[in-house]
C-alpha cells in the first residue's frame, strides 16, 4: 500500500495534471514526478489525433528518444498486440504480461522489433479515455532483469486516470476549434525544417509539382515527407491541414 509520502507525491501529480497551462509540459513533468512512486527506464506519452482517434501523434518520453517514439508510429504500433485495448473506450491500467506468458510475448515480432532494441521487458500501460473516446497512451518501461510492474504501480495510475482524462479531453476540444501558423505547427510536431517547408506550400495550396519543383525534389521524395508530415499532426488528407492550420498567418 502507499505511504503517507507516495499519497502526498499522488496529490501534487493530480494538481500538476490541472494547474500547468502547456500541455505537452504537464505530460512531461507528471512522468517525472511519477519516477518518486513507480520504479520505470524509459516512459513515453502520446496523444490521439484529434481528426482520428487511432493515430498517435505528439509523443514525449523520458530516456525515449523522439525518433523512436516516432518509428513506433511509423513501423511498430500495428504490430503491437496490446493495441486493440486502446480503442475499447475504456479508462484502463494494465501491465503488458498480464495480456500474455513471456515465452508467448519473447516470441513475437512486436517483441524483437521494440523490446530486443530497447532492451526492454517489461511494460506497465495507462489507455487515457473520456466518454468512450480515446484521448491518448501513457506507457512504462523496464530494462531486462528487472521485476515486474507491481499491482501497486497500476493503482496509481488508477488514481490519475480520471483527472488525465478530463483534462486531455479540454485540450482535444480546444484544438479542434483552434488554429496554428505553421511554425506553431513546426514546433508542435517536431516537424523537420523540410517538411515544415512543405507544409507552407501545401496549406497555400501548391500542386505537388510545384512543390517539388521549388524543393529541387523529385515526386516521390515529396510523397514521402508528406506522409511523414500527415503521421506526425495525426491527419490523412490534405483538406484536413486547412481545419489546422492558419493559412494566412505571417511566417
Amino acid at each position: 500500500m502507499l505511504k503517507n509520502s507516495d499519497w502526498i507525491i499522488l496529490n501534487s501529480i493530480t494538481y500538476k495534471i490541472h494547474s500547468i497551462s502547456d500541455e505537452k509540459q504537464m505530460r512531461l513533468s507528471i512522468m517525472k514526478r511519477l519516477e518518486n512512486l513507480i520504479d520505470f527506464d524509459s516512459a513515453s506519452f502520446y496523444l490521439a489525433s484529434p481528426f482520428n482517434e487511432k493515430e498517435l501523434t505528439e509523443p514525449v518520453g523520458i530516456e525515449y528518444s523522439l525518433e523512436d517514439m516516432n518509428d513506433y508510429v511509423s513501423h511498430f504500433k500495428n504490430m503491437d498486440y496490446s493495441e486493440g485495448l486502446m480503442f475499447t473506450g475504456k479508462n484502463i491500467a494494465y501491465r503488458e504480461s498480464d495480456l500474455a506468458e513471456d515465452e508467448v510475448r519473447k516470441n513475437t515480432d512486436y517483441y524483437k522489433a521494440v523490446y530486443d532494441v530497447q532492451g526492454w521487458h517489461y511494460s506497465l500501460h495507462l489507455n487515457i479515455c473520456y466518454q468512450e473516446q480515446f484521448l491518448g497512451v501513457m506507457s512504462f518501461f523496464r530494462k531486462k532483469g528487472k521485476e515486474d510492474f507491481r499491482y501497486e504501480d497500476i493503482f496509481v495510475l488508477d488514481m490519475l486516470k480520471d483527472h488525465l482524462a478530463l483534462r486531455l479531453y479540454r485540450e482535444r476540444e480546444s484544438k479542434i476549434h483552434q488554429k496554428f501558423s505553421v511554425s506553431q505547427c513546426a514546433d508542435q510536431y517536431h516537424l523537420s525544417p523540410k517538411e515544415t517547408m512543405v507544409l507552407g506550400y501545401l496549406i497555400h495550396d501548391a500542386s505537388a509539382e510545384e512543390i517539388a519543383q521549388e524543393l529541387g525534389i523529385s515526386i516521390s521524395t515529396l510523397r514521402k515527407h508528406c506522409n511523414h508530415l500527415y503521421q506526425k499532426m495525426g491527419i490523412s488528407q490534405r483538406i484536413q491541414l486547412y481545419e489546422m492550420v492558419d493559412s494566412n498567418s505571417v511566417e
